[in-house]
């Protein structure tokens, strides 16, 4: 496994965090602690992030959080959502109400 070096003078396993811009989406919460830039994330969120890494941006992953929150409400947190299909959406600048996500992206459990 390879390490990027940070502006903030830390090494982390590539596979450790995903960077949209200048700022750092990571597993580590310590270090998200010390810097504002950096915003700590869970295992399965920094996988599907790595995966569009280099497509991303601070805009669509906020849009992505927020939408996220949006649908778990929407439907009681019942639901699976395809995360993927949801930020590809948002990648191309496709605009959708809540409910087409709901009718579109919701997966079989």
């Amino acid at each position: 496994m390879s390490k990027v070096d940070l502006a903030l003078k830390i090494s982390l396993d590539d596979s450790q965090f995903v960077q949209v811009g200048d700022h750092i989406y990571t597993m580590l919460e310590c270090i998200s602690d010390d810097e504002q830039s950096i915003h700590f994330i869970g295992e399965k969120c920094l996988s599907l992030l790595k995966s569009f890494e280099g497509r991303l941006t601070n805009k669509i992953i906020k849009e992505w959080l927020v939408l996220s929150r949006a649908l778990d409400q929407t439907c009681s947190y019942s639901n699976r959502w395809d995360d993927s299909k949801i930020i590809e959406q948002l990648i191309q600048g496709e605009e959708h109400p809540v409910s087409w996500y709901v009718h579109n992206c919701c997966m079989a459990e």
